[in-house]
This record gives structure tokens, C-alpha cells and sequence, in this order.
């Protein structure tokens, strides 16, 4: 008789590497929260190993004094440049097997041209609406980071259905608001599902509060992704937390704990520790 037990599932080890740094207004991040208060914002990338694979989601900041001169100030430590922040984790960009971009807003995928052996994956949705977005958003996608040589659509796989499967224990789902075709990404990890959240949600106070960032294309889609996270997630990793430090790969914060703090009053975010 044939074995139809199922395989296990594979555990993943992800690390938290900030691949650049933006400051803003607070009340971007968290709506109506701390107007004029400054925040230094990092840009998270998971890189996610196991079952074979290394695996990034998004890929960061390339040209910091672009974005100090169209946004807002912007920065890059020696160790946060792209060659040297994969290679502190023993990788190099030939190494890296799958990217997935969350969306292509400039601080998540500015990198992608570097990685010459990688099989791409956004949604269909958001490459669509990359090419003409509303005004308000289009500064985010005025350097073509996706679609710069060498890469071209053919290096996409075009996601067009939730809860896509790239590999065993690790997916992608359907986050919009922040932008139309944003996605989050669950893993399976020691610790539980973690999902990196990508910009749909960007501060711990989201969860105190329930509360979606002010960045957005939908208020009504951004607080159903919040809660679809919620409810899908053991813990997340939010790609601009400025909580967690360099190489972080255990102790991503708990949703269960976040919302169990709603009673302590308002959260100030404090500044990256490196």
C-alpha cells in the first residue's frame, strides 16, 4: 500500500534586513495619529530561507538622494546598501532564487534589476495600474525599478488569484488599498504564521488601534486587508517598523499581544535601532 501521509510542511527562517531609511510625518503611517511628529522610517526586506530557497520580499531603496529631492529625506548606511546587506547574510544577488514585490512603490523594489537569476511574482493588478497611476501616487512609481534592463514582464509571474502558492508552506494574498494590486505574504515559521505586510500596514499602533495608515487608494479596502491580515497571521513583520532591528529573524511582534495593549493608550513609534 502506497504512503499518502502528507509532506510536512517546511519551516522558514526570515530575517529582517532595512535596505534604507525615509523620515515623515507620522500620521502617513498611522491616519490621524501624530500629526507633526517626525518618524525615521526604515524599509524592511524579509529575506526568507528554507526548503531550498532563498527568497526575498521586496527589495528596498537604491537612490536615496532621488528620493530626498521628489519626497521626503532619505538615507542609506554603508551597511545598508544592497550587495553588502545580502552579503551580511552570506548571500549574494546571484543567490537569490524568487523576489516578491509587495507592490512597486519606489522604496520596495528599487533593487530588483540586481538580481539576474530571480523569478519575479507581483499581482496583475498592480503591474497594470503601475503604468497610470492617480496622480497623488505617481511619484512612487516614477523610477521604473520593476521594468528597468534586464528585466522586462517576462521576468513576472502576473498574480492573478488570492492565496497564491509559491512554494509549500509559503504564499501571497490580496492586500489592496495602499495601492490597487498590493499583496502580503504568509510563512510558515517556528513561530507561527508570520506575514510580511508590506506597506498594509506599517506601524504596530495599527493593530492597538485598528487603524489603517493614510497613504492609500481605499480607506474601505485598506481596514478589510488589516483585518484579513488579523485573522490570517500569528505575527508580522511590517516593512517600515521602526522597532525592529538589523538581522531581527525571531520575536516578530504578536498580533494578539498588539491588540491586548489597546488599554495602555496611544503608541509613539520610536527610531530604528541599528
Amino acid at each position: 500500500m502506497s504512503d499518502t501521509s502528507a509532506s510536512p510542511i517546511p519551516v522558514y527562517k526570515v530575517t529582517a534586513i532595512n535596505l534604507g531609511n525615509q523620515r515623515v510625518d507620522h500620521s502617513l503611517m498611522v491616519s490621524e495619529r501624530g500629526f507633526g511628529q517626525s518618524v525615521d522610517m526604515p524599509a524592511w526586506t524579509a529575506a526568507i530561507e528554507g526548503d531550498g530557497k532563498r527568497i526575498l520580499v521586496d527589495t528596498g531603496i537604491a537612490d536615496p538622494a532621488w528620493v530626498e529631492k521628489v519626497m521626503v529625506p532619505c538615507w542609506l548606511e554603508d551597511h545598508e546598501r544592497f550587495d553588502r546587506a545580502l552579503g551580511d547574510l552570506g548571500w549574494s544577488p546571484n543567490s537569490v532564487d524568487i523576489v516578491i514585490n509587495t507592490h512597486f512603490h519606489h522604496d520596495h523594489c528599487a533593487n530588483n534589476r540586481l538580481l539576474p537569476n530571480a523569478q519575479f511574482y507581483a499581482t496583475a493588478k498592480e503591474w497594470e495600474y503601475a503604468q497610470a497611476p492617480i496622480e497623488p501616487q505617481a511619484v512612487n512609481y516614477s523610477h521604473h525599478y520593476w521594468e528597468r534592463e534586464p528585466l522586462t514582464i517576462f521576468n513576472y509571474v502576473l498574480i492573478g488569484t488570492d492565496y497564491f502558492q509559491i512554494a509549500p508552506g509559503l504564499m501571497t494574498f490580496f492586500t489592496p488599498g495602499h495601492t490597487p494590486g498590493h499583496q502580503s505574504v504568509l510563512v510558515n515559521t517556528d513561530e507561527g504564521k508570520l506575514c510580511v505586510t508590506g506597506d498594509a500596514v506599517a506601524f504596530r499602533q495599527s493593530f492597538v488601534e485598528h487603524r489603517c495608515g493614510a497613504i492609500l487608494v481605499s480607506v474601505k479596502e485598506a481596514m478589510e486587508s488589516l483585518d484579513k491580515i488579523r485573522g490570517l497571521a500569528d505575527r508580522v513583520l511590517m516593512n517600515h517598523d521602526p522597532l525592529l532591528i538589523q538581522h531581527q529573524s525571531s520575536g516578530f511582534p504578536s498580533i494578539l499581544e498588539m491588540e491586548g495593549s489597546a488599554g495602555d493608550g496611544p503608541q509613539v513609534e520610536g527610531s530604528p535601532t541599528a
